[in-house]
């Protein structure tokens, strides 16, 4: 069983200590917060964080959320909409200060502005608290994310090539722009949210993220940039602005068809906010919806599953529809790792096997598993660590299958270092022989393993994927399979998928930037 594994490995790692920073109280912010409706069509509208600055009426949110040709709606202590119009940008920065329309009830006694904010060094590993409407829900909620480490801590340090390139043809942010890089990612709805330190004071504006993969490269905008933005001159959008609306990944976007703030307010209300997956160490929220391509464009590390496509299409001669594979992207909001689930599967925690797992309604051997820890793996010896790791893992599951025992693929295990105390390890293992599976295919059983390992945090998701012996002989004898135009071999392809999107899901485990 899986919870055997788990015990051993909780035992081999032999947690120290762990110190999650003081959580700060909602309440003290919460009249501080706003939700912001801007709408781009006639059907669709943006829903983004927003917080009230020195006076009632103004309001400092992200520019990016904003549109050329939409109405902005600001709706203050979840009670009372008010229509707004920008007043100020600072283009650089990503900042826009919003103003309450003349000739409007006046805002609900209550709202509480922020009046200053802290300019000071942030340590760190230190933890900061962001606060904000997750894809919009009604009610505010906290999100911990931890200081992280870029030198010099400038967004142009921060991105690879292809996102810098992208940003310069945009044109802003600016890339030599000051930033506060952290370690996770905002929440969708938490663009413009505002972001404090442990003693409650503001330090900066949520700004989201670029797409990476999986997951996001994250940052917050300082504060003192806000004084910038309130001397401003520019009160208009920049040219370029729809085009940077659709890098970032930290906003959520609603369809309508409401024209007035009564309607906004109801579709908003209706819809469905996803319950995390937790436990006492890990809570994992659904966060977007991504093609495998789209992450494969952006990603760091698709070697291994471009050379397994490549495998499948030139050598077993399998061509499968990889436009198709959608995954749900689940992000934990706590210690920043996140996961791919195929929208065809659900990410549940199960109690036998102690362990997040990914399920179907189809008993078919192909299984993922998650396991975390976090503990002080400061002086951890990481290469040693994953070697046991593997042992444990490939001795576990030749005891549930019967076998004699795995031997590890070096085609497919390799390592990344991701920064000075962070390595992504990726295992592949095959079965010394086949098993006989209850339909009387012979099986060979694939066990492939990614795990995360830094100072603080150790987590690894392992997959078990079965492909029956039968399928490489018919694809042999068809001289290949289509599986864009499968015909009369559509379970098989339909099988094939999923070996590749459990794979794929496995690969993609990651942590958040």
């Amino acid at each position: 069983m899986m919870k055997r594994t788990v015990l051993i490995f909780l035992f081999v790692l032999s947690a120290i200590f762990y110190s999650q920073g003081q959580q700060l109280d909602p309440d003290q912010i919460k009249n501080s917060l706003v939700r912001v409706v801007v709408t781009i069509n006639a059907r669709e509208s943006k829903v983004l964080t927003g917080f009230v600055w020195k006076t009632p009426n103004q309001v400092v949110t992200s520019l990016h959320g904003m549109s050329k040709t939409g109405t902005i709606k600001v709706l203050f202590m979840n009670q009372a909409w008010r229509n707004v119009k920008i007043k100020k940008v600072l283009q650089k920065a990503d900042l826009v200060l919003l103003e309450v329309l003349p000739g409007q009830d006046p805002v609900p006694i209550g709202v509480a502005p922020i009046n200053n904010f802290h300019v000071g060094p942030i340590k760190l590993g230190s933890d900061v608290f962001a606060f904000g409407f997750n894809s919009g829900a009604p009610g505010s909620s906290s999100r911990i994310l931890r200081k992280g480490d870029v030198k010099p801590e400038t967004l142009i340090s921060l991105l690879p090539n292809k996102d810098k390139v992208a940003l310069e043809r945009i044109g802003f942010p600016a890339l030599d722009l000051n930033i506060l890089y952290l370690e996770g990612s905002l929440l969708p709805g938490f663009s413009g949210a505002p972001v404090f330190d442990p003693q409650g004071r503001l330090i900066g504006v949520g700004d989201g993220g670029l797409e990476k993969g999986a997951s996001n490269v994250s940052w917050i905008i300082p504060a003192k940039y806000i004084t910038e933005l309130e001397s401003s001159s520019v009160t208009t959008l920049p040219a370029n602005f729809e085009t940077l609306s659709q890098l970032f990944s930290a906003d959520v976007r609603i369809e309508t068809t409401a024209d007035n703030t009564e309607n906004v307010e109801e579709q908003l209300i209706k819809q469905t906010y996803a319950d995390p997956v937790e436990t006492d160490e890990f809570e994992f929220y659904p966060t977007k919806n991504r093609s495998l391509m789209e992450m494969v464009e952006t990603s760091d590390d698709p070697e291994n599953l471009m050379k397994f496509a490549d495998e499948l299409e030139g050598d077993i001669k399998i061509t499968l529809d990889y436009e198709g594979m959608r995954f749900n992207i689940f992000e934990d909001i706590n210690n920043g790792v996140v996961l791919a689930v195929p929208v065809e599967q659900e990410l549940i925690y199960s109690n036998e096997e102690e362990a997040f797992q990914v399920v179907s309604d189809i008993d078919d051997g192909m299984n993922i598993y998650h396991i975390g820890i976090k503990n002080d793996f400061s002086e951890t010896d990481f290469d040693e660590l994953l070697v046991t790791v593997g042992e444990l893992i490939n001795t576990n599951f030749a005891e549930r299958y019967g076998l004699s025992g795995f031997t590890i693929d070096e085609e497919y295990s390799y390592t990344l270092d991701f920064g000075p105390d962070r390595k992504i390890a990726w295992v592949l293992s095959a079965a010394n022989e086949g098993i006989t599976g209850q339909d009387g295919l012979t099986y060979v059983v694939y066990v492939y393993m990614t795990v995360l390992m830094s100072s603080e945090k150790t987590f690894m998701s392992v997959s078990t994927i079965p492909i029956p012996a039968e399928f490489i002989v018919l694809t042999a004898t068809l001289g290949g399979l289509d599986c864009n135009n499968p015909g009369i071999y559509a379970q098989q392809c339909e099988y094939m998928a999923k070996v590749f999107k459990t794979f794929s899901a496995t690969h993609l485990t990651t942590f958040a930037y």
